[in-house]
This record gives C-alpha cells, structure tokens and sequence, in this order.
C-alpha cells in the first residue's frame, strides 16, 4: 500500500499535523477502511518501519487509538478493541441519540461536492456489492459517512460520532461478508442519500434512525450466530 505521509483523517482543520498525529490518522483510516481484520497485530517496530519514522511517534499514536477505545494492547502488539455485548448496546444506544439530529443538522448545510460525494460512494458501493468485493464495499461505505458527516456544522458532534462509528468496525468486520447484510446496508445508504437530496432535514433524521438501528440488528444477528456455533 502507497502511504501518503501528508494527510491524516478527513477534517476542516488547515494545521499541518505533527508526525504523531499523521501516524494517528494513517492508521485510524486503514481501521475504518478495513484494512486491519480481527486477527491482525500492530506492531509500532514494524509500522515505523513501514512509514519510515521513529517508533516513537507510533508508539504515541498506537496509545492514543488506545485511550480512545478503537485498540487494545497484548503481549505482542496491538489489536482492535472487543466490547461485551453490554458495552455494544451502549454504543449502538449512543449512535442512534447523535446521529439522527446530525444527519438532519447536516442536511440543512448540505453542499454540492458533499452530495456528489455521497452519490458517488453510493454507486461504488453498488458495483462492489455486485461484484462481491467486500473489501471495497466497507471502504466505499466508509467514505459515504465521511461525506455527510463532513458537512455537520457542529465539529465536535461530528467528531464523536466518528468516534463511536470507529468503535462498531468489529460489526463490520463479523457481518459484511454476508449478502443480505450488505443489502440492507445499501437500502439504508440509498434511502438517507435521497432524504439529503430532498432536503427534508426530519426525514434525514428518520431514515438515519433507521439505518442505525439496521445496523444494530445486524450485530446482534451475528453475535447469536456465532454463539449458537460456540464461538
């Protein structure tokens, strides 16, 4: 993977990140992507590595997705955070307190590049469901959260939601491969991409209800799943 040093997560901010904080956001994107599955190790020896830098800055970086709940540390390396299945409803029962009133918020802010932008996402996804390309289907839908939750005008409501959005990844990761996941999952993208068109804010803010409490289904479907297979 090419690795742009220059970027860090999508904001507004015009601050040119320290190095820490590009590590931060190379990883965290890669986190949110896809990019890092259930049964990877993150080591800060060979991540310094991989982006030439000192383990220092990765060390920091890798502590701090820490703190923030995304990671967890092991005996060799760090790995992407288990929550109880308690911890997962408070997440999912946050999620659908926040982003129904940021979607809406958003939809009265919306612009022109941030629609094409959720459009285009949403056609991608379209063809990599098709296709099956799974990988390419989180990543796609990925960026259609990145383009409405850019135009919420309030930042920090912005910058939690992305925050609890990261820490449901696991969800993504155990249901995304099954067919009728990813179906639902495109009916609700598709259904909040029209509401933005319309620009009716209150039927943003029902349809995101929706999708956020889809998803929630869909995690909980899994869980019992894989309980039922003694996993």
């Amino acid at each position: 993977m090419t690795v742009d040093m220059t970027t860090t997560t999508h904001s507004k901010t015009t601050r040119k990140p320290n190095l820490r904080e590009r590590v931060y956001g190379i990883v965290r994107e890669r986190i949110q992507m896809g990019q890092i599955r259930l049964e990877d190790r993150l080591v800060d020896h060979d991540i310094a590595c991989e982006l030439h830098v000192s383990r220092m800055p990765v060390r920091e970086a890798l502590m701090q997705l820490t703190n923030e709940g995304l990671l967890e540390g092991t005996a060799r390396g760090f790995v992407l955070r288990r929550y109880t299945l308690a911890q997962m409803n408070e997440i999912f029962e946050i999620r659908t307190l926040l982003e129904p009133p940021a979607a809406a918020s958003a939809s009265l802010h919306a612009q022109p590049k941030g629609l094409a932008e959720m459009g285009a996402s949403l056609e991608k996804a379209q063809h990599a469901h098709e296709t099956g390309d799974i990988d390419e289907f989180m990543r796609d839908n990925a960026r259609f959260r990145w383009a409405w939750l850019i135009m919420v005008p309030n930042r920090q409501l912005a910058d939690a939601i992305s925050r609890y959005i990261d820490h449901v990844q696991v969800v993504r990761l155990m249901t995304m491969d099954d067919s009728d996941v990813r179906d639902l999952i495109l009916d609700g993208m598709q259904g909040l991409y029209q509401a933005f068109l319309s620009g009716d804010a209150e039927l943003v803010r029902t349809r995101m209800l929706t999708h956020a409490r889809a998803a929630a289904a869909c995690y909980y479907n899994a869980y019992q799943l894989r309980l039922e297979r003694g996993g």
